[in-house]
C-alpha cells in the first residue's frame, strides 16, 4: 500500500511540475485601461426653441375647459335645487332631478374633453424635445384643467 502511495505521489509531482512555467510572471498591478474613469459623462440637455403654435393650442383648450366650467356652474345650481327637492325614486320630482343632473353632466363634457386633449398633447410631447417654457405651460394647463374636472366630479358625486 505504501508503494502505491509513493507512486501516486511521484506521478502527481511529475504532472503538476509540468504546469509551472519559468520566467517572468505578469504584473498584478492595475493596467492603464483599468485606471480610466467609468462614470457616465454629464450631458447637457439640448436647447430647444419654443413651439410658436403650442401656446395658442394650450390657450384654446384652456378656454374650452373654462367655458365648460361656466356651463357646469350655470346648470349646477338648478340641479342642486332639483336634487334637494326630489321625491322618492320614480316620482316626477326625482325624474326632474335626474334630468337636471344629466344637463350638468353634458355641460361638464366640454371640460373633460379639453382635459383629454391636453393630456394627449402632453403625452405626444413627452417623447419629443420640448423647451422648458413649453413644458411648464403645458404642465400648468393640465394641472388647472385637472383641478376643474376633479372639482366638478366631486360636486356631481355629492348631488348623487
Amino acid at each position: 500500500m505504501n508503494s502505491r502511495r509513493a507512486r501516486l505521489a511521484l506521478l502527481s509531482g511529475i504532472l503538476l511540475g509540468g504546469c509551472v512555467t519559468e520566467g517572468p510572471f505578469p504584473s498584478l498591478a492595475p493596467r492603464p485601461d483599468e485606471r480610466l474613469a467609468i462614470e457616465e459623462p454629464v450631458r447637457e440637455p439640448p436647447v430647444v426653441a419654443d413651439d410658436p403654435a403650442l401656446p395658442a393650442r394650450i390657450a384654446a383648450l384652456l378656454g374650452e375647459a373654462r367655458q365648460g366650467d361656466r356651463a357646469f356652474e350655470a346648470d349646477y345650481g338648478a340641479a342642486a335645487r332639483a336634487a334637494g327637492s326630489a321625491g322618492p325614486t320614480g316620482s316626477d320630482s326625482w325624474i326632474d332631478a335626474q334630468q337636471a343632473l344629466s344637463r350638468v353632466e353634458v355641460a361638464r363634457g366640454r371640460t373633460t374633453d379639453a382635459a383629454a386633449e391636453l393630456h394627449q398633447l402632453a403625452v405626444a410631447r413627452a417623447g419629443q424635445a420640448v423647451s422648458a417654457a413649453d413644458r411648464q405651460a403645458l404642465d400648468d394647463a393640465v394641472a388647472e384643467v385637472d383641478r376643474l374636472v376633479a372639482d366638478q366630479q366631486a360636486r356631481i358625486d355629492r348631488l348623487r
